[in-house]
């Protein structure tokens, strides 16, 4: 579903993603793992077309989209949960449910069907509906936040630090419903700091220090891996 050869990513003089290979296939949730600063976020916002990469190329169902606009990615299928949450705050949840499907051409009906599964997913937020986001606790802006780009019916959702500064209660309740939309037919790209909780949860992962992939493999056995102990797990 998605390929990327050799993507280097520059921020002036310092080099933030460093010749990076990476593949998902559909129906998988793949893990990127690193501790802050890693290269997790700019590599997500590269895909996402926020910010240009220096070189390499990106495609996604096989058509490259290395210098194609953001909200023409979203149109195609890939749509991203930030870190940090970044939901509309004097927008009521509904609202920004209905930003989310923006890039759509489905009508105020169709928007509102798709509502009616969030609450699915996400029951807080049907009980939020008509309150502002900046009144929504942590946990809550994270579901909201998931919700909204799942609001783009996107066929890759990626999700940043999903469990940044979130209670650990939460933080296991939205790990949860990450693998039941996975279980669901969502293909699904994780970077996440936790890299236990994600690497248990993922099928395949990437270990990401300064912009360089230095590990991948499956999931599974990253998890028990030495180096991945000692340097994310504690071990």
């Amino acid at each position: 579903m998605l390929l990327v050869e050799n993507l280097s990513v520059n921020y002036g003089a310092i080099q933030a993603l460093k010749s990076v290979n990476f593949e998902i296939f559909q129906g998988e949730i793949v893990s990127l793992v690193g501790s802050n600063g890693a290269g997790k976020t700019t590599f997500l916002r590269t895909l996402s077309g926020l910010v240009k990469a220096k070189s390499g190329k990106i495609f996604f169902s096989k058509s490259n989209i290395s210098n194609i606009e953001s909200h023409e990615i979203v149109k195609l299928g890939i749509s991203q949960s930030p870190e940090g949450r970044m939901v509309f705050p004097d927008m009521t949840v509904k609202e920004n449910l209905f930003m989310g499907a923006f890039c759509t051409k489905n009508s105020s009906q169709e928007i509102q069907k798709d509502i009616d599964k969030m609450i699915d997913w996400f029951p807080r937020l049907g009980e939020r509906m008509n309150q502002k986001s900046i009144l929504l606790s942590g946990g809550e802006q994270q579901m909201l936040a998931i919700a909204r780009a799942l609001m783009a019916r996107p066929k890759l959702l990626l999700l940043d630090e999903p469990s940044l500064g979130i209670a650990p209660l939460v933080v296991q309740q939205i790990f949860k419903i990450i693998s039941e939309l996975n279980r669901g037919g969502m293909t699904i790209l994780l970077a996440e700091q936790n890299a236990r909780l994600a690497l248990k949860i993922s099928h395949r992962a990437y270990v990401l220090e300064l912009g360089t992939v230095i590990k991948k493999g499956e999931a599974q056995s990253l998890l028990h891996d030495d180096d991945v102990q000692r340097a994310y797990l504690g071990g």
